[in-house]
């Protein structure tokens, strides 16, 4: 008899999960956390591959987005560099030729004027190359919100709301289980703020939205 699996992640560590569809309880063979199954959490570790679909998806747009914007960014850099050779090849031919001519009033000038307006397109076409390049750096990465700078005096499942409206996808509180009374330090008090490895104490440093944000807060000792 066919056994019908539901393909899941662990809620604990993102693992993926292979429940058979009448289990009621289930426990995550990476990281051993135990998960018990009724309506609510099956509607969740349904929900959770359902995220997981989506997610790819994403991904797979961005990947296909960045990959044209790399294509352009190619044939921008190749028409900017045949707008440069050919302005100064105008340039210096229009010039010299008209000169040498001895006639004010030489087509050859007009050239030259042609070839200063390929220069200025070449010119155009690096400044769009930039922007685009911007852009698209802009589009994978998050800034820090400004208000984390004063992080101690809120509580962490604030900074860590904070954090999530400015785009980071990857947001992990983790409780320093250091207090026996909690009186000079208050439980869910911020201690520290990691992006990516780097400590930070104030906004506006970008990171890549997946980056790993860690908020360590005080917690009464278990």
């Amino acid at each position: 008899m066919a056994v019908n699996l539901i393909r899941a992640q662990c809620p604990n560590c993102g693992a993926s999960l292979n429940i058979e569809e009448d289990c009621k309880e289930v426990c995550c063979e990476y990281c051993g956390s135990k998960v018990l199954l009724h309506n609510e959490n099956e509607a969740s570790v349904k929900q959770a591959e359902t995220d997981r679909i989506v997610r790819m998806k994403q991904m797979e747009l961005a990947d296909r987005k960045y990959a044209d914007a790399l294509k352009t960014k190619a044939l921008k850099i190749k028409l900017s560099l045949i707008f440069a050779i050919a302005g100064v090849m105008m340039i210096l031919i229009g010039f010299a030729a008209g000169h040498a001519s001895g006639d004010s009033n030489s087509w050859l000038f007009i050239l030259a004027i042609m070839g200063i307006f390929s220069l200025c397109a070449a010119g155009f076409l690096w400044i769009s190359i930039l922007k685009d390049e911007e852009d698209l750096n802009s589009e994978d990465k998050a800034r820090v919100p400004s208000s984390v700078s004063d992080f101690a005096k809120k509580d962490y499942n604030a900074i860590a709301a904070m954090f999530e409206s400015a785009g980071f996808t990857n947001v992990r509180c983790v409780p320093l289980n250091d207090l026996a009374i909690g009186l000079l330090k208050r439980p869910g008090m911020v201690e520290s703020i990691t992006v990516n490895g780097q400590t930070v104490t104030s906004g506006g440093k970008r990171f890549p939205k997946n980056a790993p944000v860690v908020i360590s807060y005080h917690s009464m000792i278990r």
